[in-house]
Order: structure tokens, then C-alpha cells, then sequence
């Protein structure tokens, strides 16, 4: 500040002064906020925490194990999983095995009586891959009334030089396993033993990308007549400029759609205009066309949120402290609720104190005097009902939080950050279409690579497409 402003300000006396006091504090207040922003107290995801933060983390969770006394590996009463023996008349060969010596120091030489069943070790193995080569002759025939020679043509399947299984496992490492094209041009060549460019490569995702428009649509269909949704958005890149990647998720079925905006306009092209049933976000502006009773907020995302509030100083700190402490109560009601098999009227009965207890405290942050808590919590309280919706709505158990989303769109985020995003519109698509196959496919535990083969056979067919969406 030069002198002449603090001449100006002793001239108009001690509330100018003050004012600019508080203006002064308010900006220190919103840059120490940002400072100390990490995973915990924003919605910032953890690679974002600086590295102090996270070998924090580290060193708190190796206390934590050293406290909990567990050893690695299943703990006692887990349940083991063995890999099962395949039946006798799958075997492609049988090695016998003899022990070499008795306990007692006589060696055997196989002459002795044999016990009991053998135990059984079986190994797989891969065979060496040698691709089949079909060859396609396109013979001419000689017409006998114009004696004019005509050229077979060759179908639609044929045209490709890859067929249906090439272009399905061509999709599976692109688009499921986060391979580059030149990767997946390698792996087809060194592996599979076929000749390929990254153009070639490059032609099977597209030709894959189209014939998944058809269970795209279905997928995003199915969606918009779910009655339970979660939703979320993330960034992504197109030709480096930034674009939004929106997904909604129901129990069965999953979509993807890469909007060049964050808005409403681009939640109602994923959901539809009139969706009717509940949506699982996280506060987002965008899902707010649909009705309070329709939402169910993430209280994992208010939780960070309430973080934040906790660690201001003076009673705001010190009602953020205890409004964590019941969202958090929330949370562990509500696991009990799933894990002990309680009743709908059990969970309202234990909620209902909490329900009152949190509102009053969000009350009071409201008109407290510090700004930027009173603005959030009378957010919060607009809308409060869809806190509580998981609970008001029982029957068709809505989870509290908008894990399943963010769940659902981490593959999303992993491919955005390994392959840099897309190049073109058709790039974006075939995003799209492949992201809503493979967590559909996960969420029906369904092979991915089985639906990606019969879709291609179907198609060089001319047979219709398999749909995703369960009947």
C-alpha cells in the first residue's frame, strides 16, 4: 500500500481502516484456504497431495498395520480359492511322478506297491499362437450372351484384412487394457503373429467404435429408465482443449458420454430431459433440474467438505468438528445397516437424532459471520432433504455415497492420463463406446473380450448386434 492510500485512509478515519483490515484478512483467509487444500478437506484426488501429505499417509497406515497385529495374506476364517482341476478328457498330456527315497533312507525303483489316488498338479500352458489365413479368390466369369468377363466382389466381412476375433482382441488391448496403437500394433505382430500397421491398428478400433453405436444407444436408454443412477463428470482432452467425460451408472448397466461443456444441458443429454428416477452425485450444479427428492448427495464428498469448515478457527472450526463427527456417524449406521441385516424402520430410528443434531449445527453455521462457511452451509440446508434419501427411500436401496460413479470412470481417468486423451470426434466416440461396454461388462461380471468377439462376428454376419442390457 503507498503512503498516499494510508494518508487517504487516516483522513476518512477508523472504519475505513477497519475495512480494509478485514478485506486484507478475507484474502489471507481464501489463500491459506488454497494452500492447505489436499484430498481430505476438497474434492482434489490423492496424487494431487504434496509429498509431505502423502508419506504422512504412509507413515500413518504402517502404524495403523503395526497396531492391527495382522499378518499379509487371508486372515483366519477367509475363505481360500483354489484354482480347480480340469476333467481328464481336457488334458493334452499326463506326467507321472515317483518319490525318490523313504523317510526311513531306502530309495525307491518304481517296483514298489502303490497307495491311494495320486495328487494332482496340473500346469497350463500357452501353445505357440500361429494365426489361421483364409484367402479370398475373386474369380471372373465370362458372360455367354455378351461374352463380357465380370469380376467377383468380395462381402463386406471379407474386405478387411483382420478378421472379427483380430478386431475384437485389436479393441480389448486399446480400449480395456490402456494400450498405445504402437502397442497394440507390437502385441499383434509379436504375439499373435500377424502382420500390422499402426494404420491397419488403427482401422479395427474404428471399425469396432461403429459397430458399438448400437449398444451405446441401448446402454444410454436403459440409463435414462433406470431408477437409480450414479453420476459424475471428469475432465478430458480433445486435441489438447478441454472437454468433460460424464458417466451414469446404474446396478447392471453403465454410459459414457464426452460433452464439450460441464453443464445442465449436458447432464439432460446422458439422462434424458424427463428422467424420472434418483440420481447419486456429488453436489454438482448440473443434476439440480431434476427435483431435491430426487437426488442423493455423496456424503463423502460433504464430509471433505465439513473437513475444510473444521479446520477455520473459532466456533466455525469447532462446529465443523462436530458435524464431521456425525457424518461420519452417518456412514458407520449405515454399514451397520448392511452388514447386520437391519430393518428400513431401524435405520430411520437411528438417523432421525442425527438428521436433527447435524441440521441445527448447519443452522448456526448459516448465521455465523464468517462468510464463505454461512454460504455453504445454506446451500447445504436448501438441499437438505437430499442428504437423506438413501433413508426415505429404503426399497431400492440407494448408497449414501457416489462411490459407484467415481468407481466406474477411474479406468476412464487412468486411459486420459496415459494416452493424453483423444484427437477427433470419432476418437471420442469410440471412448465412449468402449468405456460403457467394459464397465457394463464389469458391473455383469461378463467377459469383455466374449461380448467384443461375438458384436464383431454378428456384424461381419449382418446379424443383429448383442445387446447389454439385461431383459
Amino acid at each position: 500500500m503507498l503512503r498516499e492510500d494510508v494518508e487517504a485512509l487516516h483522513a476518512q478515519g477508523v472504519d475505513a481502516l477497519l475495512a480494509v483490515i478485514r478485506r486484507f484478512e478475507d484474502r489471507i483467509e481464501e489463500l491459506e484456504r488454497k494452500v492447505n487444500r489436499d484430498s481430505g478437506n476438497s474434492s482434489l484426488p490423492p496424487s494431487s497431495d504434496p509429498p509431505a501429505s502423502r508419506a504422512e499417509r504412509r507413515r500413518a497406515a504402517r502404524e495403523a498395520y503395526k497396531r492391527s497385529m495382522r499378518k499379509s495374506g487371508g486372515q483366519p476364517g477367509h475363505q481360500g480359492k483354489s484354482r480347480e482341476l480340469v476333467a481328464p478328457e481336457r488334458l493334452d498330456g499326463r506326467v507321472g511322478h515317483l518319490p525318490d527315497r523313504c523317510g526311513c533312507g531306502r530309495e525307491f525303483d518304481g517296483s514298489e506297491e502303490r497307495v491311494g489316488d495320486p495328487v494332482c498338479h496340473q500346469q497350463f500352458e500357452l501353445p505357440v499362437i500361429v494365426p489361421l489365413v483364409f484367402e479370398h479368390a475373386r474369380l471372373r466369369l465370362r458372360c455367354p450372351a455378351c461374352q463380357k468377363a465380370t469380376l467377383a466382389s468380395l462381402s463386406a466381412g471379407a474386405l478387411s484384412g483382420f478378421g472379427p476375433r483380430i478386431d475384437a482382441h485389436i479393441a480389448m488391448l486399446a480400449g480395456v487394457f490402456r494400450l498405445s496403437r504402437d502397442q497394440v500394433r507390437q502385441t499383434v505382430v509379436e504375439v499373435f503373429g500377424i502382420p500390422a500397421s499402426t494404420g491397419s491398428v488403427d482401422n479395427a478400433i474404428m471399425r469396432m467404435s461403429a459397430i458399438l453405436a448400437d449398444p451405446w444407444t441401448e446402454l444410454r436408454e436403459a440409463i435414462r429408465k433406470a431408477q437409480v443412477v450414479h453420476a459424475d463428470e471428469t475432465t478430458w482432452r480433445l486435441a489438447g482443449a478441454t472437454q468433460w467425460l460424464w458417466v451414469a451408472a446404474s446396478a447392471l448397466v453403465a454410459c459414457f458420454r464426452i460433452d464439450p461443456s460441464r453443464s445442465q444441458a449436458a447432464a439432460k443429454e446422458l439422462l434424458g430431459d424427463e428422467f424420472g428416477g434418483f440420481v447419486v452425485s456429488d453436489r454438482y450444479a448440473g443434476y439440480h433440474f431434476l427435483d431435491v427428492l430426487q437426488q442423493q448427495l455423496c456424503w463423502c464428498h460433504v464430509i471433505r467438505q465439513l473437513v475444510e469448515v473444521s479446520q477455520r478457527s473459532g466456533a466455525t472450526g469447532r462446529r465443523g468438528t462436530q458435524l464431521v463427527k456425525l457424518a461420519r456417524e452417518v456412514i458407520a449406521i449405515h454399514r451397520e445397516f448392511l452388514t447386520d441385516g437391519h430393518d428400513a424402520r431401524w435405520l430411520s430410528d437411528q438417523l432421525t437424532p442425527l438428521r436433527a443434531q447435524i441440521r441445527t449445527l448447519l443452522e448456526q453455521c448459516a448465521a455465523g459471520h464468517h462468510t464463505r462457511t454461512a454460504n455453504f452451509a445454506a446451500g447445504l440446508l436448501d438441499e437438505y432433504d437430499a442428504l437423506w434419501t438413501f433413508c426415505d427411500v429404503p426399497d431400492l436401496q440407494i448408497s449414501p455415497t457416489n462411490n459407484a460413479a467415481e468407481r466406474a470412470v477411474r479406468h476412464a481417468v487412468l486411459q486420459r492420463r496415459i494416452q493424453g486423451g483423444t484427437q477427433s470426434d470419432q476418437g471420442n466416440r469410440w471412448i465412449e463406446r468402449i468405456q460403457s461396454v467394459r464397465e457394463t461388462c464389469r458391473l455383469q461380471d461378463r467377459p469383455v473380450l466374449g461380448y467384443l468377439t461375438q458384436v464383431a462376428t454378428a456384424s461381419r454376419r449382418r446379424l443383429p448386434v448383442p445387446s447389454l442390457v439385461p431383459t
